[in-house]
C-alpha cells in the first residue's frame, strides 16, 4: 500500500533586527581597589554563584568593594533604578544566571 507524500516549505517572513551599533565601556586594567556590582537574576544557585565569585575577586584581585543588587524575576529586566545605581557606584558589573 503505497502513502502519498508530499512536502511542505515554511517561509518566515520576519526580518530579525540588528542590533544597533554600542560602544563598548573602557576596560579595566586592574580591578585591585574598584567597586564590583553583582546583579543576581533570582535563578536557582545564582546567589551561591555570585557569593563565590564575590569572595574571589576580594580575596585574589583586590576589590575593595561589592555592590549586590537582585532582579524581581529572572524572565524581565531590573528597574531602571538598579541599573542607574550599578552605573553610578560601580566600576564594573557581573550579572549571574544560576541554573
Amino acid at each position: 500500500m503505497a502513502l502519498d507524500t508530499f512536502e511542505i516549505e515554511l517561509l518566515d517572513p520576519i526580518e530579525q533586527p540588528l542590533p544597533a551599533p554600542t560602544q563598548l565601556a573602557p576596560r579595566l586594567t586592574t580591578l585591585a581597589g574598584r567597586t564590583v556590582g553583582l546583579l543576581e537574576n533570582t535563578k536557582y544557585n545564582s546567589r551561591e554563584l555570585l557569593d563565590d565569585i564575590a569572595e574571589v575577586l576580594q580575596r585574589d584581585y583586590g576589590v575593595r568593594d561589592i555592590l549586590r543588587r537582585s532582579k524581581e524575576s529572572a524572565s524581565r529586566p531590573a528597574a531602571a533604578a538598579v541599573y542607574d545605581e550599578l552605573a553610578a557606584h560601580c566600576d564594573a558589573v557581573i550579572t549571574g544566571i544560576g541554573d
